[in-house]
């Protein structure tokens, strides 16, 4: 049983190794969108570099890949009379691990936001959808996108809480940590007046 837990963590972790952003900006432009503008693997920087196209793109191939790594961890755990929403945490845990930092790339992610919020698609739908309109609004207003990304994911500890689910309470608090780790150069200059605002390039 234990190495089938083992198994859905490798599997997760795999999954999220997918980067999108580097497939599209080597496919589509070329380059490797590591070496470009923020040099982060992910939405926001495939959006300023290379377009809304683009940063579309990104963003489904690293959100579905979340829901992905959670249903596949579902159907492992009912095959295998597991813990499904042991299994499901575990995956989605994982899938953003791989996200952040993939193996195939020397460990050079995403910061892992839309990857969480596919994941836990597949674990709280509602808690989900109202955490992405919270993340939706403050971009809107802030247009800091690093804003949003921190806050809405910040809000899911809370929302766990309201459904009682304390497992997920302190899986979406492992989550949130990770998302303030990989956006700490974006705190520093929003403490300093120098963060980027959302500015979309039509491409």
């Amino acid at each position: 049983m234990l190495l089938l837990y083992v198994l859905v963590a490798i599997l997760a972790y795999l999954i999220g190794c997918i980067s999108s952003a580097y497939i599209i900006s080597k496919a589509l432009f070329g380059v490797d969108i590591r070496t470009q503008g923020s040099k982060n693997a992910g939405t926001t920087n495939a959006l300023r570099t290379f377009g809304f196209k683009a940063g579309l793109l990104t963003f489904l191939g690293d959100y579905f890949k979340g829901t992905i790594a959670v249903l596949i961890a579902m159907f492992i755990a009912h095959k295998g009379h597991l813990d499904v929403d042991l299994a499901k945490y575990i995956a989605a845990l994982a899938v953003v691990a791989g996200h952040n930092w993939p193996v195939f790339l020397k460990f050079k992610g995403g910061k892992g936001v839309a990857t969480t919020y596919g994941a836990m698609l597949g674990i709280a739908p509602l808690p989900t959808l109202a955490s992405m309109l919270f993340f939706i609004v403050l971009v809107l207003v802030t247009r800091y996108v690093s804003v949003g990304s921190i806050f809405g994911v910040c809000l899911f500890p809370i929302l766990m809480y309201m459904r009682s689910d304390y497992i997920g309470i302190w899986v979406c608090i492992l989550l949130s940590i990770s998302v303030i780790y990989k956006h700490k150069e974006n705190i520093k200059r929003l403490l300093k007046g120098q963060e980027r605002r959302l500015e979309l390039k039509k491409k």
